[in-house]
């Protein structure tokens, strides 16, 4: 074999033995810079009280979430196909207000809690995306696994489903809900629920 193919060769074989390590890190960056800042609004959280945590996390998980495929998959490829890009954006904002809510609720105070990364492995039914274990260790007790699938967008990895124990989908419990909704009610009667809800968090 010439010299110029034994290069070829050995350029595949340093790209392909890079490519894992390069992917995990990149991919376990999101999920770690999305930690740290969950863990600061946490830390800050009593002193920002519900709408300070809510601005917080409005701004964090738009950053480090695919808001819009998770809303397509939430709604199936046959619902998105019935909205016009403008009712997609709308909808999307919506959701987006919801989820920070969701945290905003959810996250309203540190404890002690730590947050840990396992491996990165590749998502077993969806091309491109990995998924990157994590878990929430609390100061005393179990730890709770909160996995996140994600996939390139736009030249950086973002969050596009989590897995509550490593197999519950985010995704596929908003598709059963809220699915369900705008079958049945259209897409008016879908973001009045997602708004109803969101307003609800914020009074309790």
């Amino acid at each position: 074999m010439s010299s110029p193919s034994w290069v070829r060769i050995l350029l595949l074989l340093v790209a392909v033995t890079l490519s894992a390590p390069a992917v995990a890190a990149e991919a376990d960056g999101t999920v770690k810079g999305f930690n740290d800042q969950l863990l600061a609004v946490m830390k800050a959280g009593p002193k920002l009280g519900f709408k300070g945590r809510f601005e917080k996390f409005r701004t964090v998980v738009s950053d480090s979430y695919d808001l819009t495929t998770i809303t397509k998959s939430m709604l199936g490829t046959v619902s998105v196909a019935k909205l016009t890009p403008d009712e997609l954006s709308r909808l999307v904002a919506v959701y987006a207000d919801f989820s920070a809510a969701t945290y905003a609720s959810q996250f309203e105070a540190w404890d002690g809690e730590a947050f840990e990364l396992g491996e990165t492995r590749p998502h077993p039914t969806t091309a491109g995306a990995v998924v990157v274990q994590s878990w929430i260790v609390p100061k005393s007790g179990n730890a709770t696994q909160i996995d996140y699938v994600l996939r390139p967008d736009q030249g950086r990895w973002r969050i596009i489903d989590v897995l509550f124990e490593g197999t519950v989908s985010q995704v596929a419990v908003r598709r059963s809900e809220f699915g369900a909704i705008f079958r049945d009610k259209g897409l008016a009667g879908l973001i009045e629920v997602i708004q109803g809800k969101t307003a609800a968090m914020e009074k309790k």
